[in-house]
């Protein structure tokens, strides 16, 4: 068939940006955040159920026994002028009660590993990049730290349903029909520790997937049944079952304004985790690690409920509540002693609540919402993925007129051009000679 017969088909859908766009751009996460329900408040907007949780959260206190600071503490000059700096300015984090251990020390010892390959990466006068960090600093001490939990790098998130309707114009089904968030980390609890509460034929799990109202909300072949709503994972785990996320982090490039992108790029992965333990009636609160350029800020996000609608809080830590403070994100700064000493242990921190007391969270959600929906209460579960796409598809004519849209179409006229008059052709006649 030649060229001029071919007919192409217009674009029907609008390429979705991705979470990172989003996060990039403030108009397109005004659009994604609003229609998700979700604002951004005060860490003293915290339900006083979570406030204890939080406060143990970012406690760092007496962690170190101060009978390190003595001289006949057997350890390296380095290692002791790297301990007496943290003690200067912040003497809150050794105890004298405190009997130190040889694992603790082993710990500390990590620490004080990456904080020399951070000064050294400040002295040179190298540029460095996101990898760098990461690779030279930022895993050499939080991977340590993670000791019981369930450590998973550039895991895909799926994102939730939003909750808005919306007119449909052309930016807006761009930026909503995203439906994966990668994060850099992920901390789930272990499989071995949820595996009581979805393998046998009585429990929680099976329970819930085999009960009508659930069985009604979703699809298996929409990606939308209850096995793809157990987990907040884009991929499925080989066992059915659940899976549970307590904390996210960012890690950006060495730009310090970069820090605004990446909390806005955290909050959608929160956001998943906080509407997935929502829709099976969890009450717990999900952190958030940003880290750019040696600088780590925390926030911590949460679920309730307004006029009918799930409401995702986001609050940035701004320090402990004893210190009163007008900036909206504490900083830690990995370069001083004392600060990264703070963030390993609140790392570390992460890991035992995530095994523990959010476990604890985790079993009597789930258990309360197979009693609820035994007794036939209404309007108790909830679908929180994001399936389907969010607007019919856009005419063709509309997608050209819009520039901010890049999309290829080529449309033919049923009206096909006149083909050229072929050139007469004459025969010569011959001359006789």
């Amino acid at each position: 068939m030649s060229d001029s017969k071919k007919k192409y088909k217009s674009s029907s859908q609008p390429r979705a940006v991705s979470a990172s766009e989003i996060a990039r751009n403030l108009g397109n996460f005004e659009t994604w955040s609003s229609h998700q329900c979700c604002e951004q408040v005060s860490l003293s907007d915290l339900p006083s159920e979570f406030q204890g949780d939080v406060d143990n959260l970012f406690g760092t206190t007496k962690r170190i026994p101060r009978s390190w600071l003595d001289r006949s503490f057997d350890c390296s000059p380095g290692f002791a002028k790297f301990i007496t700096d943290a003690s200067q300015t912040a003497p809150e984090l050794f105890s004298v009660d405190h009997c130190g251990s040889n694992e603790l020390f082993e710990d500390v010892c990590v620490v004080f590993s990456a904080w020399k390959r951070l000064t050294k990466m400040r002295s040179s006068k190298e540029k460095w990049s996101e990898a760098d960090f990461v690779a030279n600093v930022y895993n050499v001490f939080r991977t340590s730290a993670v000791k019981e939990s369930t450590f998973r790098v550039q895991c895909a998130i799926s994102l939730p349903q939003p909750q808005d309707t919306f007119q449909n114009a052309l930016d807006v089904p761009r930026v909503l029909n995203t439906k994966t968030v990668i994060p850099d980390c992920a901390i789930f609890i272990p499989a071995s520790r949820t595996r009581a509460l979805s393998h046998s034929a009585k429990s929680p799990y099976k329970l819930l997937k085999n009960h009508p109202t659930v069985v009604k909300a979703g699809n298996a072949a929409k990606r939308s049944s209850f096995r793809y709503q157990s987990t907040p994972c884009a991929q499925l785990p080989d066992m059915p079952g659940f899976e549970f996320a307590s904390s996210f982090w960012e890690d950006k490039k060495p730009v310090h304004a970069l820090l605004d992108d990446a909390y806005r790029q955290n909050r959608m992965s929160t956001t998943a985790a906080v509407r997935h333990l929502h829709s099976l009636g969890i009450r717990a609160p999900v952190t958030g690690l940003i880290w750019a350029d040696g600088v780590v800020r925390a926030h911590v996000d949460w679920c309730e409920e307004s006029e009918g609608k799930t409401v995702v809080m986001s609050a940035p830590y701004c320090g402990p509540r004893d210190r009163s403070s007008n900036d909206v994100f504490h900083e830690w700064k990995l370069d001083r002693p004392s600060d990264i000493l703070q963030v390993y242990f609140l790392v570390q921190n992460i890991d035992d609540w995530t095994t523990g007391k959010f476990s604890e969270y985790i079993v009597r959600g789930v258990n309360q919402m197979v009693d609820k929906l035994s007794t036939g209460e209404k309007k108790t579960y909830k679908p929180w993925k994001r399936v389907g796409d969010l607007a019919p598809p856009l005419k063709a004519n509309a997608l050209k007129e819009n520039h901010n849209i890049s999309v290829t179409t080529v449309v033919t006229s049923d009206v096909s051009p006149s083909p050229p008059k072929p050139k007469s052709r004459r025969r010569r006649r011959r001359s006789s000679n």
